[in-house]
């Protein structure tokens, strides 16, 4: 496996962030709160539940070297970090298998951002960093599984000229597959030229529908809103009742909106248009900000237990108010709440909250810390960078390894396989579904690929004060 630089950048992730060599060990009180990215401790000196950023013994610092002028030159590692080199034939069989697979990885590592005075690592790199000391050490697993791959690793710099100029180097132009990059422009960019030069494009981070149409090429590696909403309700349904669920949000047009998701997928569930929908209790949005009192009781069941949806992203405040309210409404009642992913990162709310209130949430990556691979992961990626792994390593491990794979299994027609097996990673599961327009599929016309998408949405519950997989 080869690697194709002239600038040189260390990517030894961002320990420069974590302070340099002999940072001191972090006391951790009681309790731990486990969730899917990691243990938060809690901190007396900020009164909250955070991450530890400090880690015990010797760490490397990021060592960032610029060679060339080149603002296009693309970042390298050593070839000497892997068993051997492999040779450059790209001879395909016809059927789009290779003996060599040329990739690209496209991500914003910002190294024009760089700290050259402190040697400091800026914070829009460390999400491209962690997901790039993830892939190497796929890439290390592919290439002791045989698989032969020159790889390019270029920085994007969140720039959409930068993406434009990087397109025509002939590491992309000639890529049997490309990686990145994050933002939903330039994704755009390289969405388009991936359809017309027919090379699969791996979109690792964006969460969008609208990026492409009519591209079979194109693979969003990370489910949709939409499809945590349906994974939402899937599950719900497979313990309650559709009459126990009632969906809750604040009256903005944009989680108004949301709960037509949910509302469709019942339908689809129901196997037909006319069954009833579900209840709905849409929330003044000042009043929901303002710790008004909320009419919850009224929804609540008595005898059964009583599931709220609430698709609401991101406003803790709101979040906060409603788990009060809900709270102090259930009585003896039993109830159930279902989150979003971010709700995972909340600092200001009460764990007592998510273990009486028996929470939920979607996510698309779980880090369970009781899996033995992820702790072997973990225990080399530490040995290996002197820092713990983040969810974004994960990522980066994952989706190398299995695409990786998936081209060494049926080469770049893996496209055309997609639907046809489950794979779970370290973290993450696969389970990629052609995007098909309802009317094409009411009319058969199954070729009409929009773009292929990973649906697969983890479950968990919080239990015991911490996140795990639910039933």
């Amino acid at each position: 496996m080869t690697f194709n630089f002239s600038r040189i950048l260390l990517l030894f992730f961002a320990i420069a962030l974590l302070g340099s060599c002999g940072g001191r060990k972090t006391k951790t009180p009681p309790p731990e709160i486990v969730t899917p990215n990691g243990t938060k401790i809690y901190n007396p000196k900020t009164g909250r539940y955070e991450f530890p950023v400090e880690a015990t013994g010797k760490v490397d610092t990021v060592a960032w070297t610029d060679a060339s002028p080149s603002a296009n030159d693309p970042i390298q590692s050593d070839p000497s970090e892997y068993i051997k080199d492999e040779p450059t034939t790209t001879t395909s069989s016809g059927s789009g298998v290779f003996g060599t697979y040329n990739v690209a990885i496209m991500i914003p590592f910002n190294a024009h951002k760089v700290n050259t005075l402190e040697g400091g690592v800026h914070s829009s790199s460390l999400s491209a960093l962690g997901f790039y000391e993830g892939a190497k050490i796929a890439l290390e697993k592919l290439s002791e599984e045989g698989v032969n791959m020159n790889v390019t690793v270029m920085d994007t710099k969140r720039s959409e000229r930068e993406v434009a100029t990087l397109l025509n180097r002939s590491e992309v132009q000639n890529a049997h597959l490309i990686i990145g990059p994050y933002g939903s422009n330039s994704l755009k960019k390289v969405a388009a030229f991936a359809k017309e030069k027919k090379h699969p494009l791996i979109s690792p981070v964006n969460t969008s529908s609208k990026i492409t149409t009519q591209n079979p090429f194109y693979i969003q590696a990370n489910p949709s809103l939409k499809s945590h909403c349906e994974a939402i309700l899937q599950h719900a349904l497979r313990h309650h009742a559709a009459s126990q669920i009632v969906l809750v949000c604040r009256n903005k047009p944009a989680e108004v909106k949301r709960l037509k998701y949910f509302q469709d997928a019942n339908k689809v569930y129901a196997g037909s248009d006319s069954t009833p929908p579900l209840k709905e209790y849409i929330i003044d949005a000042t009043l929901a900000l303002e710790f008004g009192e909320l009419d919850l009781k009224s929804y609540i069941q008595k005898g059964g237990e009583t599931v709220f949806i609430v698709p609401s992203y991101s406003n803790e405040t709101f979040i906060s108010n409603f788990m009060r309210e809900l709270d102090l409404a259930k009585g003896r009642e039993k109830v159930v709440v279902y989150g979003m992913p971010r709700w995972m990162e909340f600092e200001r709310i009460s764990y007592d909250y998510y273990e009486q209130l028996n929470l939920h949430v979607s996510t698309a990556n779980f880090v369970d810390k009781d899996n033995v691979k992820i702790q072997n992961f973990t225990r080399y990626f530490y040995e290996k960078y002197g820092a713990l792994p983040t969810v974004n390593a994960f990522k980066g491990y994952d989706m190398t390894l299995y695409f990786g794979r998936q081209l060494q299994k049926y080469g770049t027609d893996f496209i055309n396989k997609s639907d046809s097996e489950f794979e779970q990673e370290l973290t993450t599961g696969f389970e990629l579904i052609k995007n098909i327009a309802p009317e094409d599929v009411a009319k058969e016309r199954l070729d009409k690929v929009n773009f292929i998408e990973n649906k697969y949405v983890n479950i968990l519950k919080f239990k015991d004060y911490r996140f795990q997989k639910a039933d």
